[in-house]
């Protein structure tokens, strides 16, 4: 947002996306970073990133510019993969499949 905005304010928020095709729609996050769902919610019970190298290497949980929503939170093996079969549960064959909706512009 805050390419946008220029508001130091804005620094590290994002405006996310629907939820829907969630699961076919990788790689995950605004800049693409996280290849799988389990890695995304792993990032989300973390409280942040842990980056081994780059030039945002680091430990994001510590990140000053961080959301105050991602605190981490406990999670077990198996409400991850219920989380993840819950996201898998919102994509919507018809649209993916449906040749009617798969070129705005087609006449």
């Amino acid at each position: 947002l805050f390419d946008i905005t220029n508001d130091p304010a804005d620094k590290g928020k994002f405006k996310p996306p629907s939820l829907r095709n969630v699961a076919v729609t990788a790689p995950y996050m605004h800049d693409g970073s996280i290849a799988t769902l389990e890695e995304v919610v792993e990032h989300y019970a973390r409280g942040g990133r842990l980056t081994q190298s780059g030039p945002n290497a680091g430990d994001g949980f510590d990140n000053p510019n961080k959301s105050s929503f991602l605190n981490g939170f406990e999670i077990t093996e198996q409400e991850k993969l219920d989380l993840i079969a819950f996201l898998r549960t919102l994509t919507d064959e018809n649209l993916l499949t449906n040749p009617a909706l798969s070129d705005p512009f087609a006449q």
